[in-house]
């Protein structure tokens, strides 16, 4: 009989499992594949570049933080003629399930069907704002990956030398963005893996290892500030702004919990009454300690209601972390026949596609400012191939791009729609400057200038020009012997330009 009830829920996991795959497929298809910002476009010119072979940086362009890891697991999908708008939310949305699966993984292997499901069912109820948000192709979801796997090799492995492996890729999650802190709460819970304890020193020298290479490469990055155009933010932590932000506390969690504040009450109330473990106990608060701390520094309260730039970033481990401490649950067996329980598992999962479906729409994702442009793919290819025709039709090889809203949606997006998209380069705030260093003092003759906020007037003081039918205000300029740089300073010479 008990040998029966573990094949059951062997297979009633196998089952939850494969349903979530093809959930979260959906969700790439229905979000990630209609949807984009101009964030994202600059890893899309990552991947591009890194796929021919041109490696100018592993931080993301034009900064000295934040890896281009999802550009560069985004390659072999290019090299197989995936388009770049495709593969990189292909490749955030498999890392955007890695840690569900894994952590799930972890459960059953050590017969813990029960707790392996209920990783399963409840990350499928998080807001719809939480899986598009970690579907972003911004950065936020790699460092969780990454840390994620290295949790999984702890507990999967017998052999004490992989636990090197384990911290460098903790180490190196964490370096890649902090938002993976939450998973730190998880230690107590894996200190059986810790022994013998000369397994901590193998994985701290991980640890060192990552630590080292990050700031080797952030060294060679900053040989180039003439490049970096996006520097750190400062981060200041004080006791005031914590204050502040507890009355937030609501707002900051409606991207990450249903019901904000109430969702982490009901699942932390949840976890208590599971048997106890004076670990997981430990994890609580440590959780609750690390929460604090993020409330108490000041980028915690830069976002907005925005998908794009929302709270939810800043939280993207916390319900990974919850989900850890669910997975050591005991068995139980729940009194329903094992069809209802596919029933059940089909229902949850099919009423929470469809509601992720009908959320993916600018309405609902874009409810207040944000300091990116959002756009579908559909209609950013469209412009795109608008502006390729309008260059081509009047001999312009360069698109110089002013105050326009589009920004690096054209210079770095469009060539993701057409290889022989012209050279389009954002003078003023351009994270590729390396491009500018070797464009800037080409003359062209003709331009196509893309901005939205220039009276016609000013322009006309400098050049004669024919205003051309491209989203924004576009001008074709017959700029004579005038370099692309010298072109920009009699545009705007209030300005300083690379």
């Amino acid at each position: 009989m008990a040998e029966n009830t573990i094949v059951k829920g062997r297979n009633l996991y196998r089952f939850a499992l494969y349903t979530f795959i093809v959930y979260k497929a959906i969700c790439i298809v229905a979000f990630g594949f209609r949807y984009t910002d101009s964030d994202q476009t600059v890893m899309w010119q990552a991947a591009m570049d890194m796929s021919r072979g041109e490696f100018h940086s592993l931080f993301w362009y034009g900064q000295t933080y934040s890896s281009n890891l999802e550009s560069l697991l985004a390659v072999p999908l290019l090299w197989l003629k995936v388009p770049v708008y495709m593969a990189l939310p292909i490749v955030s949305g498999l890392l955007a399930l890695l840690p569900i699966v894994l952590f799930a993984d972890i459960a059953a292997r050590n017969g813990r069907y029960t707790g392996a499901m209920l990783v399963l069912l409840l990350s499928v109820t998080f807001p719809v704002e939480h899986w598009q948000t970690t579907m972003l192709s911004r950065g936020f979801i790699q460092g969780v990956a990454c840390v994620s796997l290295g949790i999984y090799i702890l507990h999967r492995t017998r052999m004490s030398i992989m636990f090197s492996l384990s911290g460098l890729l903790i180490a190196g999650g964490f370096w890649q963005n902090p938002n993976v802190i939450f998973l730190l709460c998880i230690t107590p819970l894996m200190v059986n893996r810790f022994r013998p304890l000369s397994r901590i020193s193998i994985a701290l020298s991980g640890a060192v290892a990552a630590t080292l290479m990050w700031f080797a490469l952030r060294a060679l990055a900053i040989r180039h500030m003439e490049y970096v155009v996006h520097p750190e933010p400062s981060t200041k932590w004080s006791l005031q702004q914590l204050i502040n932000q507890l009355g937030e506390v609501p707002t900051l969690l409606s991207h990450t919990f249903y019901g904000g504040l109430t969702g982490v009450i009901i699942l932390l109330i949840f976890i208590y009454i599971l048997p106890k473990n004076k670990y997981l106990y430990a994890s609580i608060l440590f959780l609750l300690m690390l929460f604090m701390a993020v409330l108490g520094l000041n980028k915690s309260a830069d976002f907005s209601d925005n998908i794009f730039f929302g709270p939810g970033r800043f939280f993207i481990a916390l319900p990974y972390a919850l989900l850890f401490m669910v997975s050591t649950v005991d068995n139980f067996e729940m009194e329903l026949p094992f069809t209802y329980k596919v029933i059940f598992i089909l229902l949850l999962f099919g009423s929470q596609a469809l509601i992720f479906v009908n959320k993916c729409n600018t309405q609902y994702m874009c409810r207040a400012y944000a300091p990116v442009f959002v756009e579908k793919i559909d209609e950013l290819k469209k412009n795109c191939l608008e502006i390729k025709k309008t260059a081509k039709e009047n001999k312009t090889h360069f698109v110089l791009m002013g105050d326009h809203y589009m920004l690096e949606s054209v210079t770095c997006g469009c060539a993701g729609f057409d290889d022989d998209f012209p050279v389009a380069i954002r003078p003023k705030y351009e994270r590729r400057g390396w491009l500018w260093a070797k464009y800037n003092k080409q003359i062209p003759g003709k331009v196509l200038f893309l901005d939205s906020h220039l009276p016609e007037d000013s322009i006309q003081k400098s050049f004669s020009f024919e205003k051309v039918n491209v989203r924004g205000n576009g001008y074709v300029l017959n700029t004579g012997n005038l370099s692309n740089k010298e072109i920009m300073q009699r545009l705007f010479p209030a300005e300083h330009f690379h």
